[in-house]
């Protein structure tokens, strides 16, 4: 029986419990890790209720022990360890002026250090294998800018990176590498991860910019397609006889690359300010009369 380790699995509505039920339903046993097991005792229940091969491990992945122990528990249990999913991510918006130092410094930890950290626990033991699938939950926040989001943004273009680097540096072991860039999913993740005092600071010049953000943010989400589309493409990705470096679940990330693609810079954000509501924020601050600044 193939493996999987999954990670980021707390959540029903999320990619990460969704992608663990997907790859236990095409015949893998699947590892899924979260950072209390207690939170998933219902994807627990469903796997034994359906017959499936799940264990639940707990798992901090800004922790360097806990990723490998979470590697080395997959092969002591099964003895092999066929697909990685690096799924486990935090939200992070707010103009980057008003963003709380160590905030910056866990998202990257957690949307990229620790995936990485994940990634060279595994290697080696694929290696040995002569086969394996390492994929990243990235986003179309990897290919593009978001305005307010520069910091996940960041991770995200790191994970790119990365990957079509590293794709190339294990192709010959017979290890494979592929990044899941998802555009907009009802999740539920920004609402989970809404409480803007833990982000940013109020009280500066751009109060209205972060509350633009964090509504449109909300609202992109809610109207979001059905994240079991990406737990799909996932499992494609983990399964398929060709696999490939990227893909884009669902319709709107297809359609946001391309039309990325098609415009220059300015004209491109022209348009995404647009979108956002938020046009009128590439016009100059009107300076206060007798501020002198």
């Amino acid at each position: 029986m193939p493996t999987a380790l999954v990670t980021g699995c707390s959540r029903p509505t999320a990619f990460g419990q969704l992608t663990a039920k997907a790859l236990a339903e095409a015949g893998f046993h699947v590892f899924a890790t979260l950072r209390n097991k207690e939170r998933a005792s219902n994807l627990k229940a469903w796997a034994e209720e359906n017959g499936h091969a799940l264990t639940l491990v707990e798992h901090d992945i800004c922790d360097p022990v806990s990723n490998r122990n979470a590697v080395h528990e997959v092969l002591d249990t099964a003895g092999s360890l066929d697909v990685l999913v690096n799924n486990v991510g935090m939200s992070s918006f707010g103009a980057l002026e008003t963003l709380h130092g160590d905030h910056i410094r866990k998202t990257m930890e957690t949307n990229f250090f620790g995936a990485v950290d994940l990634a060279r626990h595994a290697l080696p033991i694929m290696r040995a294998q002569g086969a394996g699938r390492i994929i990243f939950v990235s986003s179309v926040a990897g290919i593009t800018g978001v305005p307010g989001e520069s910091i996940y943004c960041a991770s995200k273009f790191a994970l790119e990176g990365l990957s079509e680097a590293l794709a190339m540096e294990v192709e010959r072991f017979g290890i494979a590498v592929s990044t899941i860039r998802p555009a907009f999913f009802n999740t539920g993740m920004s609402m989970h991860n809404t409480d803007a005092s833990a982000f940013f600071r109020r009280g500066t010049a751009y109060d209205a910019f972060n509350d633009r953000v964090v509504a449109s943010t909300s609202e992109g989400e809610v109207a979001g397609e059905d994240p079991a589309l990406v737990a799909q493409t996932i499992v494609e990705a983990a399964t398929t006889d060709s696999p490939k470096l990227r893909w884009e679940p669902g319709a709107a990330a297809p359609e946001i690359l391309a039309g990325r693609r098609a415009m220059s810079d300015e004209d491109w954000r022209v348009y995404v300010m647009g979108e956002l509501g938020m046009s009128d924020w590439l016009e100059p601050e009107r300076q206060l009369e007798g501020s002198g600044s």
